[in-house]
């Protein structure tokens, strides 16, 4: 009868020790918080375009709304509450970026370009009479859709301010270069986009 002998070596299971599992485990957790913002701001840049698209359907059918109606049509938007309501029920199953609550006057509307909750309101605007154009404001707007949002809308906008700067006055031309140089780091960017 043949022997068979077993070394100790083969018989040790092979496997992680805790330590190792530890390192393993730390690194894994680093990468992930360090890659976590860059996820953020990918995201945020992909909701730009639809945005975008979005506010230019919801701004041509306002104006269609309210073609024939003077030279001042936009003051019957009304107050800053009922201008908004008007454009988020305007934007009522026609928008996929766009985010509608409320209902008839109390309607409200918000983006999903920075921080959680940030209403858009719309307001009248004077661009040569009260009433002539209406403005649309984007609060708390992160830096990744920042100048992209004022570029997508910058064909459709007469006047476009970021963080209070003018990047296209009332009838020149859109300067994305100071877009660019407007915005700050964070979800404390504020659009301001008016239409005529």
């Amino acid at each position: 009868m043949k022997q068979i002998y077993f070394s100790t070596a083969a018989k040790r299971q092979k496997g992680f020790t805790l330590v190792e599992l530890i390192i393993v485990v730390s690194i894994i957790s680093l990468l992930s918080l360090m890659g976590i913002p860059f996820v953020r701001d990918f995201i945020t840049e992909g909701k730009v375009q639809p945005t975008g698209s979005d506010v230019t359907k919801v701004v041509t059918k306002i104006r269609g709304n309210l073609m024939g109606q003077g030279v001042a049509p936009y003051v019957n938007l009304g107050a800053p509450a009922a201008a908004t309501a008007v454009f988020a029920n305007t934007s009522r199953g026609q928008t996929s970026a766009l985010n509608i609550a409320g209902a008839g006057a109390t309607s409200t509307v918000q983006h999903d370009l920075g921080a959680a909750g940030s209403q858009i309101t719309v307001a009248q605007a004077n661009l040569g009479t009260v009433g002539d154009s209406f403005s649309v404001t984007f609060p708390t707007v992160n830096k990744a859709a920042c100048p992209g949002l004022a570029t997508q809308l910058s064909k459709s906008a007469e006047v476009i301010t970021v963080n209070a700067v003018v990047v296209k006055p009332n009838g020149g031309q859109y300067n994305g270069a100071a877009a660019g140089n407007a915005c700050v780091v964070g979800d404390a960017n504020a659009f301001v986009f008016t239409f005529r």
